[in-house]
């Protein structure tokens, strides 16, 4: 295959995987509210005026629930050129074609990229991943090359990912990252591009705080609490164990989406640091010292793909939080994988392909990981929404906008089902959110009868006899479908 062909798969196929999803008509939680009325202020609160602006654009374009498939499909389209770049990164750094192919096809699959498919509020993220890792290379290029205005260029690219999603924007660690794991050349290299990258993070980090702070002040706006950064060192000690305990312990389990006990964690994340750990030991050189030394600034470097969040009060367990921490712990966890085999194949005087059982090895891992994508977009995403949106339509089949001037929405706080996974994946339905009910009848008010209707919209717990000019919408007898 031609080489400039290679990173066309990868995109091709999270296109093929995902798009029969995308398309069919679904809103999820924030979606909702954004739709209805594409507001920025609480984005702008956030410190992050560029995906305010973003937002807003893509939001405005849609209008309906079905025009959420076009934001969608914007984020898959994002997907695609992260994986395909990502894919080129590999063939850069000495990867066959075909490893190349198939370690971008499963990164697609990795379950951070799940929510970016289905979920149309953060359809910037992939987009966001991909500037960052762009200006994270450009950067140390550049200050190589001694490119001042390479490194501007870098600078700005950096800054624009960080006004728009500051978590997404920490995969501008995934160059050294990469560079160390593939081309290792001792941990002094490693310190420089550390050290380096730590230097764009830092210019950058600046000026986008600046840039946003001064944008909270001309629009008269407060910071949300979210926009705190730690300030104390017990905050920090306890950050310092959520990560170790959490993120840590979910990156080693990267197509595992479900939520495991403390034990379950520990029994099922020990083994894969093990194999791990032995694997980078064979894949680095010299003595023991400058091999662990190497690890070391590989994980310091891993771990602040995640810096934004770390240095954030809150403990959050979020893919999108997550989602360099979890692609570069995969490709590490692929070149440990490759380091033991080759070992084990000629330890052993074992007469077979490494490549060949590489390939086998890794359509084990895509196929079913293909299945459990489709699975848990279709279960988080699409089909709630598909009986969701059948219920609230059946209510409102007697909604008359002359006789009726308010809805009486009977909830069922408290009852509404999860699942025993990881975040958002955990939600059977968006209307366990309670900014979603609301939203959510207006736009099937505005898509059945006009904008003009906006009758009043009460959200009670308990049922009560409706007066005159109410119409009762009961929400407790989808708990049983869902």
């Amino acid at each position: 295959m031609n080489r400039g062909l290679v990173p066309v798969v990868p995109a091709a196929f999270a296109i093929a995987v995902y798009a029969p999803l995308i398309l069919r008509r679904s809103a999820w939680s924030d979606d909702l509210p954004f739709l209805l009325n594409p507001g920025t202020r609480k984005l702008f609160a956030d410190g992050r005026p560029v995906f305010a602006v973003l937002n807003r654009l893509a939001f405005s374009s849609a209008d309906t629930i079905s025009g959420l498939t076009v934001v969608r499909g914007l984020g898959l389209l994002g997907i695609a050129f992260l994986l395909a770049y990502l894919t080129r990164l590999l063939l850069e750094l000495g990867w066959s074609p075909k490893a190349a192919i198939l370690t971008g096809m499963s990164i697609g699959l990795l379950p951070p990229f799940h929510a970016y498919a289905g979920w149309a509020t953060v359809f910037s993220f992939p987009w966001v991943m991909l500037l960052s890792a762009f200006a994270g290379r450009q950067w140390l290029k550049a200050l190589e090359d001694r490119r001042r205005a390479n490194a501007g260029f870098a600078m700005v690219a950096m800054t624009l990912a960080l006004l728009t999603y500051p978590p997404a924007a920490m995969f501008c660690w995934a160059w050294p990252v990469l560079r160390l794991l593939c081309q290792p050349t001792g941990p002094r290299s490693g310190v420089v591009d550390a050290r380096r990258t730590g230097m764009l993070v830092a210019l950058s980090g600046s000026i986008s705080l600046l840039i946003a702070r001064l944008t909270m002040a001309l629009l008269d706006i407060q910071a949300d609490p979210r926009f705190q950064f730690i300030d104390s060192m017990p905050d920090l000690v306890e950050k310092a164990r959520w990560f170790v305990t959490r993120p840590v312990a979910i990156a080693v389990r990267p197509f595992i989406i479900s939520s495991p006990s403390d034990l379950v964690g520990l029994f099922t994340a020990i083994p894969v640091l093990i194999f791990l750990t032995f694997g980078l030991l064979l894949r680095f050189e010299g003595t023991i010292v400058r091999r662990l030394a190497t690890m070391a600034i590989l994980g310091l470097m891993a771990a602040l793909t995640m810096l934004s969040h770390l240095m954030s009060v809150d403990n959050q367990v979020e893919y999108r939080f997550m989602a360099g921490l979890i692609v570069v712990t995969w490709i590490a966890l692929v070149v440990a994988g490759r380091e033991l085999l080759s070992w084990a194949l000629t330890r052993f005087s074992i007469g077979i392909d490494t490549a060949l059982v590489g390939v086998l090895a890794m359509s084990l891992v895509i196929v079913p990981a293909t299945v459990a994508a489709l699975r848990n977009v279709n279960q988080v995403f699409v089909r709630p929404a598909v009986i969701k949106e059948a219920h609230l339509l059946e209510q409102l089949s007697g909604f008359d906008p002359e006789q009726h001037h308010r809805l009486i929405v009977i909830d069922a706080p408290g009852s509404w089902p999860t699942r025993q996974n990881l975040g958002i994946y955990s939600v059977r339905t968006d209307l366990a959110h309670s900014w979603v009910i609301e939203a959510n009848l207006r736009l099937l008010l505005a898509e059945s009868f006009d904008y003009d209707v906006t009758p009043e919209i009460w959200v009670v717990e308990e049922p009560s006899n409706p007066h005159t000019g109410e119409f009762m919408i009961d929400l407790r007898p989808l708990v049983s479908r869902l």
